[in-house]
């Protein structure tokens, strides 16, 4: 099938796929929708026309269609172990919305599961493909700001209209099974794993703001990497400000900044007196579309690693791994205490 289009099946219509996985199915060259699945049959029927796809309201009934290779799941996190297995079984190559499982054991065994089926699976992790981070991670990776002592990130937004309606499952904990920790830490958590390594221990605090909410809308993770560099991760739902990340990585011999929201996105300071810093050439300042274009992105390569038989650009290894911090930070909220890795 190598330089044929993948034909996907697209399980969940919601909002993330309405403003950004669909970008990645408008260039059906690479990735052409043939099924669509919703509960909601206007949003089927839509999408379906759309798309020129057929349209069910029952994933195994998708799952059953012999003309879809590949499925993007896009659901609520709680549905995300059992329809993707289903999906595996089923013979189909497998790309999920973050978080990869609400388990880390259930991510593992996912993974275990494609392995000896032959199937590519990872999640939907669109860190990996943020221009301005990997530009980041190329000038650690040559040593220009020398041995990195501490990264800090940020994610911030409002998620208040949808934590505050009990009809939608974001606020609830049946459905999200958490709050920021799980939501945006399964970015920041990978982020950090993929740009430095492995962590030793992280102590986290978190709470809410929002009271008609069952789960946490901020939270605070500081810890220590097996490297002996130091990290910081602050997640916020309730910002008045457009969706943002920001990261600091410094090192001993020099900084770099990225902002969605300043121009230029990306700064690398060379000294301690450089005071203007050199801005990223690979890293263009596009604060409107910076994350539904990188979700796309991230579509678009799982369908060229089925297409062309190579692994995933986002490491399937590295998703669990993500899963894994998400369970510690929860750990040390619960009790107060520093949460250690084996």
């Amino acid at each position: 099938m190598e330089g044929e289009a993948v034909r996907f099946g697209i399980i969940g219509l919601g909002l993330i796929y309405r403003i950004a996985h669909v970008l990645a199915f408008q260039e059906p060259e690479k990735a052409r929708a043939v099924a669509v699945c919703d509960l909601d049959e206007g949003l089927v029927a839509a999408q379906a026309q759309a798309l020129g796809a057929r349209g069910y309201h029952s994933y195994s009934d998708l799952l059953a269609d012999p003309d879809v290779e590949a499925v993007d799941i896009i659901l609520p996190h709680n549905l995300h172990f059992a329809v993707a297995k289903a999906a595996l079984e089923a013979g189909k190559h497998v790309v999920i919305e973050k978080p990869m499982t609400v388990a880390s054991q259930d991510s593992l065994a996912l993974i275990t599961l494609a392995q000896r089926l032959g199937l590519r699976f990872t999640v939907a992790e669109n860190t990996r493909f943020i221009p301005a981070y990997a530009e980041v991670k190329r000038l650690i990776q040559a040593g220009v700001i020398g041995e990195p002592t501490l990264v800090r990130t940020l994610i911030s937004g409002s998620e208040i209209e949808r934590l505050t309606d009990s009809s939608l499952w974001k606020g609830r904990k049946d459905g999200s099974c958490g709050g920021v920790i799980i939501d945006g830490g399964a970015h920041s958590f990978y982020l950090l794993k993929w740009l430095i390594g492995e962590v030793a221990s992280l102590q986290a605090l978190a709470g809410k703001l929002v009271p008609e909410s069952e789960v946490e809308d901020w939270a605070v993770v500081t810890g220590r990497f097996t490297t002996g560099g130091l990290f910081s991760v602050e997640f916020t739902f309730t910002s008045g400000g457009p969706w943002n990340e920001r990261l600091e990585v410094h090192g001993r011999e020099g900084l770099i900044v990225s902002d969605q929201l300043r121009e230029p996105s990306a700064l690398y300071y060379s000294h301690k007196r450089d005071y203007d810093g050199t801005p990223l050439v690979g890293a263009p300042f596009a604060p409107r579309t910076w994350k539904y274009r990188s979700i796309a992105d991230g579509i678009l390569d799982f369908a060229a690693a089925v297409r062309e038989n190579r692994p995933t650009g986002v490491d399937p290894m590295d998703g669990w791994y993500a899963v894994r911090m998400v369970e510690k930070a929860y750990e040390s909220v619960a009790t107060g205490k520093p949460a250690s890795f084996d």
